[in-house]
Order: C-alpha cells, then sequence, then structure tokens
C-alpha cells in the first residue's frame, strides 16, 4: 500500500489571500497525475481556522485571515477537487483538519499523531502548499514518529513562500528522498 499527503491545497494558499508564487501551476501538475498515480490512499490536511483565529494580523498573528472554516478561501481548489472525486474506487481519500483552535497556531496535522493507516504504507508521498511552512512541519513530524523513511516529497508539486531553502535544508537533514509528479 502506498499514500499520498497533499498538505493545504486551499483556495487562499493557490489564488487568495496567502496566495504562494507557483502554486496555481503546482495544484494543477498535481491534479492531472492523480489519474496515475501509485497510490492507495490520499490524505488531504486543511487549514479550518474560526474568525478570529490568532495567527491572523488582525489578532496580533503574522499571517492575513485566510482559511476561515466554510469560506470560499478553505474550500479545496477547484481542479485538485474535481480530480479527487474522479479517483477510481480502489483510492480512498480522508480529509485532516488543523488549525481549528482559536488560540493554537499548528502548521502541521501530524504534530500529536497520524493516521494508523500510514503505518502499512510502503511509500508515503507527501506534497502541497507551502513548502516551508506547513509541508516542511509535516514532514518534521511524520519524521518524529518514525515514518521519515517512507516519505517522498513531491518537489514540483510544494511550492515555497520563500525561494525553496527552507525546505531543501529539512529534506537535507532528514534525508528525504524526493520525486516529481512524474516519476512517482
Amino acid at each position: 500500500m502506498n499514500a499520498l499527503i497533499i498538505v493545504d491545497p486551499q483556495v487562499d494558499f493557490v489564488t487568495g489571500s496567502l496566495a504562494v508564487a507557483g502554486a496555481p501551476e503546482s495544484i494543477h501538475t498535481l491534479a492531472k497525475s492523480l489519474r496515475t498515480a501509485p497510490v492507495d490512499h490520499i490524505f488531504v490536511t486543511m487549514d479550518c481556522h474560526p474568525i478570529d483565529h490568532m495567527s491572523f494580523d488582525e489578532n496580533g498573528g503574522s499571517w492575513p485571515a485566510h482559511c476561515i472554516k466554510y469560506s470560499t478561501g478553505a474550500a479545496i481548489e477547484p481542479t485538485l477537487m474535481d480530480s479527487l472525486q474522479h479517483l477510481p474506487d480502489s483510492v480512498e481519500f480522508h480529509f485532516l483538519e488543523k488549525g481549528i483552535e482559536t488560540d493554537q497556531e499548528q502548521y502541521s496535522a501530524f504534530e500529536n499523531g497520524y493516521p494508523a493507516l500510514l503505518d502499512e504504507a510502503e511509500k508515503i508521498y507527501i506534497c502541497g502548499i507551502a513548502g516551508d511552512v506547513c509541508v516542511q512541519n509535516s514532514i518534521k513530524d511524520l519524521a518524529g514518529h518514525g515514518l521519515g523513511g517512507k516519505l517522498i516529497l513531491l518537489e514540483d508539486a510544494s511550492p515555497s513562500l520563500d525561494d525553496g531553502t527552507t525546505l531543501s535544508r529539512v529534506i537535507s537533514e532528514l534525508h528525504i528522498k524526493t520525486s516529481n509528479t512524474n516519476n512517482y
């Protein structure tokens, strides 16, 4: 069994209030690749912030308001969602919400644990937005839970707010394998 983790492929990170350069192209590339991805389970993490979340700059945080639960910006990017809805029946997908507490920042859905299905995976592909924030924190947490040897970062589907330096450093430090969506 192989798994794919897609970190925060939400409208606000692609074209909305906290858009990441290169995100639209990365998400479209990922969406096209899902038809042939050698995975049995897809996990999609999502910011689901309350309207008064502490991370928003108007509340003393460092980010513009984004991914407010039930808003358009919190939705999965439409092209990717369409691809997820048309997966073969043999592929299951799961949503993991994070950032749901008003007074807690949460860059990874895996801080305190992970879905037990990941123990069964031979390979765990991971990608998403933003590479230098939520993707790298997810990788660190999963590696901390002992899954680092199974992780494979899909570089072409992981745009960063920075120039990619932060994610590259974490990948190097943790000895994480890398690939692209055309080479699953």
